[in-house]
């Protein structure tokens, strides 16, 4: 439908609580999805000394990160070589050639801090130095962890058909609403190379355009104390935050709930959190907050799931009047000690769900006349 240029512009997607997606950004400068050098080498070294019950002598531990050190100069790299640094790793730590199987076992340690799905997605489509031949796809960034600018992506977004009033047959729970448009999905605009200009030309002024005004604009970032700071200085420039740009951080851990205290920063009309995909119970301050998206993580490798912080969080909204979302439950709910058996591989058919958690809401304020649907309130 569109040029190679809108690519990662989708004006369907199956995203839940949303119409379309956006990137004026694709990549990002790293986050807990995506490893750092440092999580790499732990992960192979914690690997090793599993394999063998014993510890990695100094030796052989400064032999394995020299290769590492050696095999690229970003985490994508050693992603693309996983298979070949797993075999030259256990060259030097067995003193013989290694077996097919405890080859593919180290590849896997690899691999299993790759979480972030719009890193995967880099990877496959994005460039590749073991295949100089390979096809690129141009509407993505050349390796995931150097963010590509990508203008005129929000002007046509912003030109999509306005969806007011609309029925969706796949997401009844949006009806009536506006188009809502999640801006960045794979990638996050806010990453630290990302000049506040082209935020300002690229995301601002499209959304606050007349066509931009039509619809909701959902912007996700993992660095709300830096959209923050954008904030403020959009101010020093007599810009006010657009009302129909929904300012969102992610909270996929205890360790991250910090960015909500960030995310209180924004002078904006409506804060929302991403709370996926999740990986352990967390207790969250929800004050200054309209929406909540709660999710389990998907794929093969997903963490489990328990249903239980999800009704944590949802009894939290509650009594908060906090719109509350359920996403997905993700490939590996828990339910009572046991992994409920879905048809849906990523737990996101709702109707597979307890009834309970069969709670799909959007903020009153994105339409004064909306429909809630149906929860237990």
């Amino acid at each position: 439908m569109y040029s190679k240029q809108f690519v990662s512009m989708s004006i369907k997607t199956k995203i839940q609580w949303c119409d379309s997606t956006v990137n004026p950004v694709m990549g990002c400068d790293g986050c807990e999805l995506w490893p750092t050098f440092s999580q790499l080498r732990k992960a192979v070294l914690r690997h090793l000394e599993e394999e063998t019950n014993e510890p990695v002598d100094d030796r052989r531990r400064e032999t394995v990160l020299r290769i590492i050190r050696e095999s690229g100069d970003l985490p994508t790299d050693l992603y693309h070589r996983r298979r070949e640094l797993a075999s030259d790793i256990l060259m030097v730590t067995l003193d013989e050639t290694s077996t097919r199987e405890a080859r593919e076992s180290l590849a896997r340690a690899i691999a299993d801090p790759f979480r972030c799905y719009a890193g995967i997605l880099h990877t496959r489509h994005g460039y590749d130095d073991e295949k100089p031949g390979k096809i690129t796809n141009p509407g993505y960034a050349e390796k995931f962890e150097n963010p590509k600018l990508f203008p005129g992506r929000m002007a046509e977004a912003a030109r999509w058909r306005d969806l007011s009033g609309a029925y969706r047959a796949a997401k009844p729970w949006l009806d009536g609403l506006p188009r809502l448009i999640f801006v960045s999905d794979m990638g996050d605009a806010l990453s630290g190379d990302v000049p506040f200009e082209y935020l300002q030309d690229e995301i601002i002024a499209n959304v606050m355009s007349l066509n931009g005004r039509r619809h909701i604009w959902l912007w996700l970032t993992k660095r709300p104390l830096r959209m923050a700071e954008f904030g403020e200085w959009l101010k020093g420039r007599g810009v006010a935050w657009p009302d129909n740009l929904v300012a969102m951080t992610s909270v996929t851990s205890a360790k991250t709930t910090g960015r909500i205290d960030q995310l209180r920063q924004v002078q904006c009309r409506h804060r929302g959190l991403s709370i996926e995909p999740l990986c352990e119970r967390v207790d969250l301050g929800l004050d200054g907050i309209d929406w909540a998206i709660v999710g389990g993580e998907s794929g093969g490798g997903a963490f489990p799931f328990e249903l239980e912080w999800a009704r944590c969080l949802r009894d939290q909204c509650l009594d908060q009047s906090i719109a509350f979302f359920v996403k997905q439950l993700g490939a590996r709910p828990i339910e009572n000690g046991q992994q409920l058996p879905l048809l849906d591989a990523h737990g996101g058919d709702w109707s597979e769900w307890p009834e309970d958690l069969q709670l799909r809401e959007l903020p009153v304020g994105f339409s004064k006349g909306m429909r809630i649907p149906p929860s237990i309130r």
